[in-house]
C-alpha cells in the first residue's frame, strides 16, 4: 500500500474515529488506543466508560494517578459493595457518571462516603440504583438510614432520569425534596422494604413527570413503618398524579388494605394508572385490581400460576383497550429460550376454553404472553381470535412436543409469510398434521411478528 493511500484513508479523519468508537467493543477499543497517540484520545474513553465490579474488581487497584487522568471519561458504574471499591471511585475527576448502582454496606463511614460519591457525580446523574445490603440480624432502622439531599445538584438542573431504591430508610421530607429537586425525573422504584419516616407534616408535593412507579402496597399505604396508615389522599400515590405504570411487589409485612380504600386512592391520586404488573400479590387482590380499581386497562402482566376463571373475567372488563396481556415466568423455572422441552406443570391445562375467551374477546390484543400454557388447537379452531393485529405471541401448543415439530411449524409459518399463501390444507381437519393446522392460524395474522411454541423465539423477517 502507498504512503499515499495510507495518508488518504478515512481513519485518519478524526470526526470518521470518533463515530467508529461509538460501535466498537472495548477489547476493539483497546487496541485502538495502541495505534497512535491521535488514536488513544479517540478510542480511551470507550476503554473507560463503564465499570462493573462484579467482573471488573481490579479496578480498585488502580494507582490514583490514572483514575486522576481517566476518570473523567466514567459513564457507568455498577455493583459498588465494598469498601475498597467505593474509595477507588472518590477522585474528584470522576465526576460524570450518568449510570450508579451501589451495594451501600450498613456502616455510617460507607453510607457518609455513597453520599460524597452521589454528590460528585450529582450535574450528570441520569439513573441511579442504592440498594442496602440486607442483614436478618439489624433491625435497627437507623443503620439503614441515608439522606437523598446529595442527589439534588446545588449549582444546575438535575438530569435523574430514574431512581431505584432498595432496604433503605429516609424522610418523607427527604423523599419529597427528591422529587421536587428532580423535575427529569420519570421512574421511581422502591422494590423492598424501603421506610420514609414521617414527621408531623406530610408534604404531598406532586411530580408530573413520574409516569413509572414500583412499589408494594405496604410501602404505598403505610411508607412510615411506626405510623398507620396514611389518610386518604396522603399515600405515596399523591405525589404522582400522571402515573400510568405500576408495579407492585410482595412485602416481607402483611398488610391488609381495604380493596375499597385502595379503588379510591387510584381514583383519587393517580386515575390515568393504564399498566399494571404484579408478582406474588395476594391472589384475591389481583383479581380486585382488574376487576374494581383500574379502568380502561392497555397492558397486565401478572404470575400464570395466578391465572384463574376470576381473573379472565376481571380481564374481560378491559377488553375494549387491552394490547398485553402477560403472565411472568417463575424465575426458578428453566429458562423460555431453550433447544429442549420440559414438561411443563400446566394448571390451568383443563380450563383451556375459559382462557380463549380473552383473544376473542380483546379487538386491540397485540402481545398475548403465555409461556406455561398448553393451547389445544381442536379448541382454537372452534372460533376466530378478534386480535387481529396480534404482533406477539408465546404459548405451546398440545402435539407439539418436540423441537422437530415446532421448528417445522414455525418454517411454515415464514414460508407463508414470504408467499403470502396458507399452508395447504386436506379436505377435513383431521388430514392436516398439527404443524400445518398451528401455521394456518399463525398466518391470520398479518402483523405477527415473534412467535414462540416452546423452544426459542421465531421473528419474522419478510416485509410486510
Amino acid at each position: 500500500m502507498s504512503t499515499e493511500s495510507v495518508k488518504k484513508s478515512p481513519l485518519h479523519i478524526p470526526e470518521i474515529r470518533g463515530h467508529i468508537s461509538r460501535y466498537i467493543s472495548v477489547t476493539d477499543a483497546i487496541s485502538c488506543v495502541r495505534v497512535s497517540k491521535e488514536w488513544y484520545e479517540d478510542f480511551i474513553p470507550i476503554v473507560w466508560r463503564a465499570v462493573d465490579f462484579n467482573t471488573q474488581g481490579s479496578f480498585e487497584d488502580l494507582e490514583s494517578k490514572v483514575t486522576a487522568r481517566l476518570g473523567q471519561h466514567l459513564r457507568e458504574v455498577d455493583n459498588i459493595a465494598t469498601q475498597g471499591q467505593l474509595d477507588a471511585l472518590l477522585h474528584p475527576n470522576i465526576c460524570n457518571v450518568r449510570d450508579l448502582s451501589l451495594k451501600c454496606a450498613r456502616t455510617t463511614r460507607f453510607r457518609i462516603l455513597s453520599m460524597d460519591l452521589i454528590r460528585n457525580n450529582n450535574k450528570s446523574l441520569e439513573h441511579l440504583a442504592l440498594k442496602m445490603i440486607h442483614d436478618e440480624n439489624a433491625d435497627d432502622l437507623s443503620t439503614r438510614m441515608i439522606s437523598l439531599d446529595s442527589v439534588i445538584p446545588q449549582s444546575s438542573a438535575s438530569r435523574l432520569f430514574s431512581i431505584t431504591l432498595y432496604r433503605v430508610c429516609i424522610s418523607r421530607a427527604s423523599f419529597t425534596a427528591l422529587l421536587r429537586g428532580c423535575p427529569l425525573l420519570r421512574s421511581v422504584d422502591l422494590q423492598s422494604n424501603v421506610a420514609l419516616l414521617a414527621g408531623p407534616f406530610v408534604d404531598t408535593f406532586q411530580h408530573t413527570g413520574v409516569t413509572q412507579f414500583t412499589v408494594t402496597l405496604e410501602e404505598v399505604f403505610k411508607p412510615d413503618p411506626d405510623s398507620d396508615i396514611a389518610p386518604l389522599g396522603f399515600s405515596l400515590l399523591a405525589h404522582f398524579p400522571e402515573l400510568t405504570q405500576c408495579t407492585i411487589y410482595p412485602s416481607e409485612e402483611t398488610l391488609i388494605v381495604p380493596v375499597e380504600r385502595i379503588m379510591l386512592e387510584t381514583k383519587l391520586c393517580c386515575p390515568k394508572v393504564r399498566d399494571i404488573e404484579t408478582w406474588r400479590t395476594p391472589l384475591p387482590l389481583l383479581s380486585d385490581f382488574l376487576a374494581k380499581v383500574f379502568r380502561k386497562l392497555r397492558s397486565v402482566r401478572f404470575p400464570y400460576e395466578y391465572l384463574s376463571a376470576d381473573v379472565i373475567l376481571a380481564l374481560l372488563n378491559h377488553k375494549a383497550t387491552l394490547s398485553d396481556i402477560s403472565t411472568i415466568w417463575d424465575f426458578e423455572e428453566s429458562p423460555i429460550e431453550r433447544d429442549d422441552i420440559p414438561v411443563e406443570d400446566d394448571h390451568f391445562n383443563s380450563s383451556s376454553l375459559a382462557l380463549q375467551i380473552l383473544p376473542r374477546s380483546c379487538p386491540n390484543l397485540k402481545i398475548l404472553r403465555l409461556e406455561r400454557h398448553e393451547m389445544d388447537m381442536d379448541i382454537v379452531e372452534e372460533d376466530e381470535w378478534a386480535c387481529k393485529g396480534l404482533r406477539h405471541l408465546r404459548v405451546r401448543i398440545r402435539g407439539l412436543d418436540t423441537k422437530e415439530k415446532i421448528d417445522r411449524t414455525l418454517k411454515l409459518w415464514i414460508d407463508g409469510k414470504q408467499t403470502k399463501n396458507k399452508p395447504v390444507q386436506g379436505e377435513t381437519k383431521k388430514i392436516d398434521d398439527i404443524e400445518t393446522r398451528v401455521a394456518r392460524h399463525l398466518l391470520k395474522f398479518d402483523d405477527l411478528e415473534r412467535v414462540w411454541l416452546g423452544t426459542r423465539t421465531c421473528h419474522a423477517t419478510c416485509d410486510q
